[in-house]
């Protein structure tokens, strides 16, 4: 390198931090590919999913928890939910148990459109690491649980 570059590095794939911009954007395209099928964006799968998930393990389906569980900022997140109710997929009602929290529910319509999602994106998972191995997947969740542990 010459002494005049900024880089780090020799070559850019030797970034750790521009190897996750390119397969979150590879990621972020086959995401839109198939939830463009379904109407949503890729930050109203996540709460779609992330409400899924935590009526099925019995969690509350406060926006807070949402914007926590799924790493979405309360603004982004309050006006995704506004959208996800306007096309009657989601409905807000305030907590019986806490004056502060909004309860986030589906609609009918919001129930079929999320469980034909998740079988569509967790197939597309399956098929976009189908590169790697049992074990090499098993290390790349490892490894990326850590990074967020130590940067959330």
């Amino acid at each position: 390198m010459a002494d005049s570059s900024p880089f780090k590095h020799a070559k850019a794939d030797d970034s750790a931090g521009f190897l996750l911009w390119k397969i979150t954007a590879l990621w972020q395209r086959r995401l839109s590919a198939v939830l463009g099928e379904f109407g949503i964006t890729q930050t109203q799968y996540a709460i779609l999913a992330s409400l899924r998930w935590f009526e099925e393990q019995k969690e509350a389906t406060t926006q807070a928890h949402i914007s926590e569980y799924a790493r979405i900022d309360k603004m982004t997140l309050s006006k995704a939910i506004r959208k996800l109710e306007e096309d009657d997929l989601v409905v807000r009602d305030q907590s019986a148990t806490d004056s502060r929290a909004i309860n986030v529910r589906f609609t009918v319509k919001g129930k079929k459109v999320i469980q034909k999602a998740v079988v569509a994106i967790e197939q597309a998972d399956d098929e976009f690491f189908s590169c790697l191995t049992e074990r090499q997947l098993e290390i790349y969740k490892s490894l990326m649980v850590s990074v967020i542990s130590k940067n959330g």
